[in-house]
C-alpha cells in the first residue's frame, strides 16, 4: 500500500457541507464515484474524526487524479445519534444520491437502523468504527474496529494471562442492547481460559454513579477490574476508584474509548493513574514507524489524531484499493462483488488481517495491543498484540 498527501477537512465542514458535490449516477459507471457515510457528527455520542479521517484519503486520491481518472465523492449525513435519522439517511444516500458504498461510518445507532437495509440493497460498508452488536453481525457491514465485545474479551485475557492475576471482576454499566453482548464476551474469555469471573456486576447503568459496583469489586476483593466505558465515563469511574480508596489495590481496565489525549490529561490532573486500555490499532500515541503516512495525511487535512480517527483512515484506504483492482465498470454491484471476494488484507495497522467475505457477520479484528496511563502519557503495556483466537 502507498499512501500520499490529503487535502484540509475540518470536522465543523462535516456538518456545513456534507461533502456533497455534483456528479452523475454513480451506479452507471460514469461520473463521480459516490461513496455514502452515516454517522453521528452531532448529538450525545458524535464521532466527527472518523468519517474526517476518511474523507482526507479520498481528498488524497482525488489530488492525484482519482480512480481512473473519475473523482470519489464523499456524502456524508449526520444521523446526530437518531436512529430514524439513520434510516432516512441511508435511503436518501442509497436512493437518492447512488451511492457504490459506504466507508469512515461511525455511530452508536446506525448498525441497527440500517444493516437490513443495506442487505437488502447489496450496498457494502466498510465502518470506520463499529459500535453496536448489529456491526458485527451483518453480511453487508466490516468493521474494521475491534470492537467493544471483542475489546471487552481481550481485557479479561490480558487481566489474567499477562498480568497473572487470579481473581478476575467485570463491571458491566449497562446500555439497552448491549449488556448481553458484553455478558457473551465474558463467556467466551472463560471459554478461552478455562476461568471464571470472580464477580460480574450489573448493577449500574451507564452514566450513573459507579460507586455501588465498585464497593462491589471490593468486598470480592478482585485483583483486576473490566468494564466498559466512554472517554468521561472512564475519567468519573477512575475518580470513584480513587474515591473508595482502591486504585493501588487492583489493577483497573477498559475498552479503548478511554484512548484519547483528553483523557489521559484528565486521569493526570485527577490523579488516576494506571488504567489499562486497549488500542484496536497500533498505537496511535507510539513511535512507530507504519503511523507516519496517518499522522502525516491526517495532519496536514487537520483532522485530530486519535485512535478513532485512524479506524476511518482504513476503512478508506481499503476502499480505495478495492476500488483501484475492479477491472471494469465501478458500480454498487462491482463494488460488492469486489469486497465480497476480500478475504485477507493485511496491513501494519491492524493485528489481525481485515476480511469482508462472504460471511453473514464480520468482526475480522481480532487483536488488541494495551496501553497504560502514566505520569509520562500513554505507555505501551504490552510488546505483542493479543490476539483472540
Amino acid at each position: 500500500m502507498k499512501f500520499r498527501k490529503a487535502s484540509a477537512i475540518t470536522a465543523a465542514a462535516l456538518v456545513a457541507v456534507g461533502f456533497s458535490a455534483c456528479g452523475s449516477a454513480a451506479q452507471s459507471g460514469e461520473g463521480t464515484i459516490k461513496i455514502g457515510s452515516v454517522s453521528s457528527i452531532t448529538g450525545p455520542v458524535p464521532f466527527p474524526e472518523v468519517p474526517a479521517a476518511a474523507k482526507a484519503v479520498f481528498d488524497r486520491v482525488n489530488a492525484e487524479g482519482g480512480i481512473d481518472g473519475r473523482q470519489i465523492e464523499y456524502i456524508l449525513e449526520d444521523d446526530k445519534g437518531d436512529p430514524g435519522a439513520a434510516s432516512q439517511a441511508a435511503r436518501l444516500l442509497v436512493d437518492e444520491k447512488g451511492i457504490v458504498a459506504s466507508a469512515g461510518s461511525a455511530s452508536m445507532v446506525e448498525c441497527s437502523a440500517n444493516a437490513a437495509y443495506y442487505a437488502q440493497n447489496d450496498v457494502s460498508v466498510v465502518a470506520g468504527t463499529g459500535v453496536d452488536p448489529a456491526c458485527f453481525k451483518s453480511a453487508s457491514i466490516s468493521p474494521v474496529n475491534t470492537g467493544p465485545f471483542e475489546g471487552y474479551t481481550s481485557l479479561l485475557y490480558f487481566a489474567s494471562e499477562e498480568l497473572k492475576h487470579e481473581k478476575i471482576c467485570s463491571i458491566i454499566l449497562g446500555l439497552p442492547g448491549l449488556t448481553e453482548s458484553y455478558r457473551e464476551s465474558i463467556e467466551r474469555w472463560s471459554r478461552m481460559t478455562g476461568k471464571q469471573p470472580a464477580l460480574v456486576d450489573t448493577s449500574v447503568t451507564f452514566g450513573a454513579d459507579p460507586t455501588p459496583a465498585i464497593l462491589a469489586a471490593k468486598e470480592a476483593r478482585c485483583d483486576a477490574v473490566v468494564f466498559n466505558s466512554t472517554e468521561p465515563t472512564a475519567i468519573s469511574f477512575m475518580k470513584s476508584v480513587k474515591q473508595q480508596g482502591l486504585l493501588e489495590s487492583m489493577d483497573w481496565l477498559t475498552i479503548t474509548a478511554a484512548y484519547t489525549d483528553s483523557a489521559i490529561k484528565a486521569l493526570q490532573n485527577q490523579d488516576t493513574l494506571g488504567l489499562y486500555v486497549n488500542s484496536e490499532f497500533t498505537p496511535y500515541t507510539s513511535d512507530a514507524k507504519e503511523l507516519e503516512d496517518w499522522r502525516k495525511t491526517l495532519t496536514e487535512a487537520d483532522v485530530p489524531l486519535t485512535s478513532l480517527s485512524m479506524g476511518g483512515y482504513l476503512s478508506a484506504t481499503i476502499l480505495v484499493d478495492v476500488l483501484k483492482g475492479i477491472d471494469g465498470e465501478i458500480t454498487r454491484e462491482s463494488v460488492s462483488e469486489a469486497l465480497r471476494a476480500l478475504e485477507s488484507y493485511e496491513t501494519p495497522l491492524m493485528g489481525t488481517p481485515y476480511s469482508f467475505g462472504t460471511e453473514s457477520a464480520h468482526n475480522s479484528n481480532q487483536a488488541s495491543k494495551m496501553v497504560q496511563a502514566t505520569d509520562e502519557g500513554w505507555k505501551a503495556a504490552s510488546d505483542d498484540w493479543i490476539r483472540l483466537p
